[in-house]
């Protein structure tokens, strides 16, 4: 053993403990006291018809927590993408939920689960944060939103997820921005990603822009970068937003269940989630369809992670940093 290694000291920034980034442990029957509230959601509304959707993220929270676990114990340490510490030096403002106990077969319990939990979140004046899952997992998350009056969606997909409904099943993971456009409360949507095949029609993608809907597919990114979707989000406005990992190409972002080719890339997405964070209020966020028995070598569940912490830094960094 290396003089300059002792056994106590942990390579690179690894812990033992299970939490996200080694935040404090919780229970959502605590009194809250934190700025971001992480919790993971394995799954919500699986279509009935093809369970292997479910099924495919069920592991993802854990998977998640796992692929950053070699920094967990890192928050002292400086962080280039970010610009200062991973949680900003704030990380005792962060606490681990643990996993909510979804099932694929209790669609309606799930919605009610993910709801209670995201209302006792914004009640204590917490950001809510899922790890997840299928990408339903959002739309009781918008149900809870109702309470900050006014709120605008970023969706980042390689779908647009406008679709009324998917053999009869109209709160699965096709239907999210549908679902979100009928909430009173959800004043705008900006759409970023979208490529390839689409799981929507034309009527669907009619429907989406005569609501007003703002869509900036994937290669409006890599022609133009993300200035313009910064400027379509209102200056200090509520925003949720809503990270369908398989907005990011398969190149770095195997582990989803629909990859497509051409997709976005690290930078494009951790530079726009700054840019949002510094000019609106992110009041919400859900990472969704991670499905870890894609992930080849790690890596996947590694990039997730780092997107995810970076967001909460940027959170805590419009909070904390220069006020």
């Amino acid at each position: 053993m290396s003089a300059m290694t002792p056994p106590s000291m942990p390579m690179l920034g690894s812990t033992d403990l299970d939490t996200f980034m080694g935040v404090r442990q919780a229970k959502i029957s605590d009194a809250l006291d934190c700025d971001i509230a992480i919790f993971g959601a394995p799954c919500a509304t699986p279509y009935g018809g093809a369970p292997e959707y479910g099924a495919a993220n069920l592991a993802a929270p854990q998977a998640l927590r796992e692929g950053i676990k070699m920094w967990a114990s890192a928050n002292d340490r400086f962080d280039w993408d970010l610009g200062e510490r991973p949680l900003v030096g704030r990380d005792d403002r962060v606490v681990d939920l643990g996993d909510l106990a979804t099932h694929p077969a209790t669609p309606a319990e799930n919605r009610g689960l993910i709801k209670s939990t995201v209302d006792r979140i914004i009640a204590a004046g917490a950001v809510p944060f899922a790890l997840g899952g299928d990408d339903s997992i959002p739309i009781p998350m918008l149900g809870s939103l109702k309470a900050k009056e006014e709120v605008h969606v970023l969706q980042i997909d390689a779908h647009i997820d406008w679709r009324d409904h998917v053999g009869g099943e109209r709160y699965g993971l096709s239907s999210v921005m549908r679902r979100a456009s009928e909430m009173s409360w959800v004043k705008g949507i900006v759409q970023v990603g979208a490529r390839g095949l689409s799981s929507a029609g034309f009527e669907e993608i009619d429907i989406a822009r005569k609501w007003g809907a703002d869509l900036f597919p994937a290669q409006h990114i890599f022609d133009h970068g993300i200035d313009d979707v910064v400027r379509a989000v209102p200056k200090g406005a509520n925003v949720h937003v809503n990270l369908d990992l398989d907005a990011l190409d398969p190149s770095i972002m195997p582990a989803v269940f629909v990859p497509a080719p051409g997709g976005l890339l690290y930078w494009h997405v951790a530079k726009l989630l700054m840019a949002v964070a510094e000019k609106a209020s992110i009041c919400s966020f859900a990472l969704v369809e991670f499905a870890p028995s894609r992930d080849i070598n790690g890596t996947a569940a590694l990039t997730a992670a780092r997107i995810a912490s970076l967001a909460m830094g940027s959170i805590l960094k419009s909070r904390y940093v220069g006020k």
